[in-house]
């Protein structure tokens, strides 16, 4: 026996339970394959799935009810419908339709993913184009369906017009301009990015702040934050901040904004509270506040811009010396992150974004900066807390812009417009969907006015359908169409048509970070990311050649989206045929990257093309 044992590999053990493992989830896959493959449900019921990776407090609750509220219509009950859905978390929510999509086996109604597998020509293999649905009035929208308070005109225009243009947006967050048609339906959008302000904290804040001020006798940090003829590095004039101090209102300028932070530390340092911040922000780009600005003082280096910019042109009018990193919009803003950077936690880079919208609910920040999909959370979980003494009133409010006779005056005179904001979490219709006539039944029914206005008054997010009102916790984060155009923006971090490389930007985020938290002086900031730029392997010239390569690719997706909206227009798709005729449209103006070559050579008329 002994011998037996000693001959034996104990790595067949292994083996063993490898080959078992996958045994095993072949035959969960199998199963799992099946019953969403049904046709029916154990009692018989037809049923439509729904997923997505909203998992934010409210969307699921939301949604829950607007399908509830479709699944009792009497044509859904008589015809023996059910729909259901299965929220998947965003991190493996592309894994999952990935293979569930090749298998057959996908969802009938899906948020569509941003996988390299799902886009162009491949998003038409998997999902259904919806042109030929959107023009049609939706009947969900009809009289006997619509609030009686409605304004004539408005429930006119929404019962008469085409289903597309009853969303704020003109359903652009559903276009694909690569396919020439709309392939998702958004049902909810989230606007901008906002400050949320801790109320209860602002004003024993500002209390503080008058007690220890009296003319002439201000101390020392207080009168480094006054702007004077000799103190051009102050903020805002003595007498204005005086005069903010004395009202209830949040940060008005971006001056009182920067005397408000300067003064919740103090405070935190007077009440011994060693845990009290300005700011709550952690690694999530969107609760870095100074980043609110960047695009702001870099427009100032393209001011004479009147097209659409991108990375290529940005990194060219480099090399053409037209801006560097020593310009003043460059300067300035450095300035800014140095100075904000100061509210922040220790150590906020190894914060996550929970972490940080904990510190705000638990009193310990004055201030946050995030986006709509944050806001249910926030507010429901400052009105959870045990102890009602821990709840306080939030105010949230755009990001302040300097008064005329602030500091960064000059250089920040108006926001970028978010007139361009979209839809977000378009819906889109699985080809392979037994029922894909319920399938779009049920979202013109999810986009109406009366449900889509409830919808967002649950979820607490924004209305997708024009004249829904949106909730009034979040009415802030309705789009500000005031300001100039974000196309025209000179954005060094991310060019506008996403031609910048990844080199470059890893390059500006990860310095820049650095350089915040105070790991990089400001000259070894500038020259980290002068030798990005001029790295042969992994700056402009790479650049040149990923616009080029990018340019060739998609004339060539192009190609294959002509051939294969072709072929099914021959087997009888009449709208098939209208897309081959837009997507050849848009083929024949398309250059194969020619352009980008000419280009290269007036820029460098001494310089090959870069090859790798």
């Amino acid at each position: 026996m002994k011998v037996l044992f000693s001959k034996f590999n104990t790595n067949w053990i292994a083996v063993g339970i490898l080959f078992s493992a996958f045994v095993y989830s072949a035959f969960r896959f199998y199963v799992i394959s099946q019953e969403l493959s049904n046709d029916n449900s154990a009692d018989g019921q037809k049923i439509i799935r729904i997923t997505h990776w909203q998992l934010e407090p409210g969307f699921r609750e939301a949604l829950e009810w607007v399908i509830n509220e479709y699944n009792s219509l009497p044509k859904v009950e008589a015809a023996g419908l059910r729909v259901m859905q299965a929220p998947i978390p965003q991190p493996v929510y592309n894994q999952f339709m990935n293979v569930h999509l090749i298998s057959g086996t996908a969802p009938d109604i899906a948020v569509k993913g941003g996988t390299e597998l799902i886009k162009g020509s491949a998003l038409a293999k998997f999902y259904a184009p919806l042109g030929s649905y959107v023009e049609d009035p939706n009947p969900y929208n009809a009289p006997e369906y619509l609030s009686p308070d409605l304004e004539e005109d408005t429930a006119n225009f929404l019962s008469n017009s085409p289903w597309r243009d009853t969303f704020f947006d003109g359903l652009i967050g559903g276009y694909d301009s690569s396919l020439s048609d709309y392939y998702g339906i958004p049902i909810t959008a989230t606007g901008g990015l906002r400050i949320f302000y801790n109320v209860d904290l602002l004003h024993k804040v500002k209390a503080f702040t008058l007690s220890h001020s009296a003319p002439g006798n201000d101390p020392e940090w207080l009168q480094e934050l006054w702007r004077t003829d000799t103190n051009k590095q102050g903020y805002l004039p003595r007498e204005s901040g005086i005069t903010w101090l004395k009202d209830s209102s949040i940060p008005q300028t971006l001056g009182q904004f920067y005397l408000y932070c300067n003064a919740v530390q103090q405070y935190a340092l007077a009440t011994d509270n060693e845990y009290l911040v300005p700011i709550a922000s952690s690694n999530y780009p969107h609760n870095d506040f100074a980043d609110e600005y960047k695009q702001g003082f870099l427009s100032g280096l393209n001011r004479q811009q009147t097209k659409r910019m991108d990375g290529i042109e940005i990194l060219a009018s480099y090399e053409r010396e037209q801006w560097s990193f020593q310009s003043p919009e460059f300067q300035e803003f450095f300035n800014m992150v140095e100075a904000t950077a100061a509210f922040y936690p220790k150590g906020y880079l190894g914060l996550d974004r929970e972490q940080a919208q904990r510190r705000f609910v638990l009193g310990m920040a004055a201030i946050i900066r995030t986006g709509g999909w944050d806001a249910s959370s926030i507010l429901s979980s400052i009105a959870k807390r045990d102890d009602p003494k821990d709840h306080f009133k939030v105010e949230i409010a755009a990001a302040p812009l300097p008064a005329e006779d602030e500091r960064w005056a000059n250089f920040l005179s108006m926001r970028v417009s978010e007139a361009g904001v979209r839809g977000v979490a378009p819906f889109a219709i699985n080809k392979q969907s037994p029922h894909p006539e319920w399938a779009l039944d049920f979202l013109k029914f999810a986009t109406s006015h009366r449900i889509n206005q409830e919808f967002a008054k649950r979820a607490g997010w924004l209305p997708i359908c024009i004249a829904a009102e949106p909730p009034e916790s979040i009415a802030a984060f309705s789009p500000l169409v005031e300001g100039f155009p974000k196309q025209l923006v000179m954005d060094f971090a991310d060019g506008s048509d996403n031609t910048m490389p990844t080199t470059i930007k890893s390059a500006w985020k990860n310095n820049l970070n650095l350089f915040a938290s105070g790991d990089l002086n400001r000259e070894q900031l500038v020259k980290n990311l002068e030798k990005v730029l001029e790295s042969p392997n992994i700056g402009i010239p790479r650049a040149w050649l990923t616009r080029h390569q990018k340019a060739v690719d998609q004339a060539r997706a192009y190609n294959r989206s002509v051939t294969v909206e072709r072929l099914i227009g021959i087997l009888g798709s009449e709208s098939a045929a209208q897309r081959e005729k837009a997507t050849l449209s848009i083929n024949l103006t398309s250059d194969e990257g020619i352009m980008v070559n000419k280009a290269w050579h007036d820029t460098h008329p001494d310089k090959p093309f870069p090859t790798y």
